[in-house]
């Protein structure tokens, strides 16, 4: 068989809208069925009907160097191609982007050669990189070659240009109905979750119904789109809490305990981080200051030499 990469309120959010994004579609694209049900509804039909998604299997970013590791937010998967014996390799990248950037096509670009180079380096067989953008912003995204950046460049000198296609997976083109008929109900949610990230109203009007449709994820699933939702959305918790069944209810409350938690010793840790910086005070003033052990304050110190 053929080998195929498919790369594939009251709480304040903890961390830049960026990181919000990249943790939550992390978290989606790590989980296999997710995985699965993602590439089979998006794919285009002449990739998806070649794969045997039952060998699907995630692996590491070895092919990122440093630099990209930075910039991109990708999820690597091996998967067989069906019906041939022939070694080919292909990578399916995922990027996603919350925003028009129109040198996306440079970043993606970027990934490519770096993917090649790693390649030869390793002495492997060059494996064909299939880039995949999903996008979930508002504002509107032109597909663009690197061609097309190079707009005044003639048609003779375009031929220097190391262009390449991409697949454009526009989450606001896709229509509310349809998501929610995928097989797969939590990968529904958080495509809608995702199309919806910034109206505010609409997130709160849809939480509960968001959240069933999500209950049929594991906890850790779950806990991830609670969490989204809340640092998206100002959702009112015992409004939402009424509605919901038991177990959901459950979920959510520990979810944000877990989520209030981790906020308040980030707010610490830069607390502790802004009086180290001042040079002013000993050790045991600061955890006085900011309401934890001496043992943090070190760790903290620590890392910032």
């Amino acid at each position: 068989m053929a080998t195929y990469k498919c790369i594939s309120n009251k709480i304040k959010p903890m961390s830049s809208n960026t990181s919000i994004h990249d943790n939550f579609i992390r978290g989606i694209l790590s989980d296999k069925s997710i995985a699965v049900e993602y590439f089979k509804s998006y794919l285009p039909d002449f990739i998806s009907r070649q794969l045997d998604f039952t060998t699907l299997t995630q692996l590491p970013d070895t092919y990122l160097s440093g630099a990209l590791k930075k910039t991109m937010s990708d999820i690597v998967y091996s998967c067989q191609k069906t019906g041939t014996k022939k070694t080919i390799k292909v990578s399916l990248l995922i990027e996603h982007k919350s925003y028009p950037d129109q040198y996306t096509t440079i970043q993606i670009g970027g990934y490519i050669f770096s993917a090649l180079q790693k390649q030869v380096a390793n002495k492997e067989q060059l494996s064909l990189v299939i880039p995949v953008l999903l996008y979930h912003g508002k504002g509107k995204w032109r597909y663009r070659t690197l061609s097309d950046l190079f707009e005044e460049a003639e048609e003779s000198w375009k031929q220097y240009i190391p262009d390449f296609e991409y697949i454009y997976n526009d989450l606001g083109a896709l229509n509310d109905t349809a998501i929610e008929k995928l097989n797969n109900k939590f990968l529904a949610a958080s495509v809608l979750a995702l199309k919806h990230s910034t109206e505010k109203e609409w997130l709160e009007h849809n939480a509960v119904k968001l959240l069933i449709l999500a209950s049929e994820g594991t906890k850790d699933l779950q806990k991830g789109l609670i969490i989204y939702l809340y640092s998206r959305a100002k959702l009112e918790e015992e409004k939402i809490l009424n509605l919901l069944p038991v177990p959901i209810k459950d979920t959510i409350m520990n979810s944000l305990d877990f989520y209030i938690e981790k906020g308040i010793e980030k707010g610490k840790e830069q607390v502790v981080k802004n009086l180290l910086a001042s040079g002013k005070f000993s050790i045991a003033e600061i955890a006085g200051f900011a309401g934890v052990t001496e043992a943090f304050v070190k760790k903290i110190q620590t890392t910032l030499k």
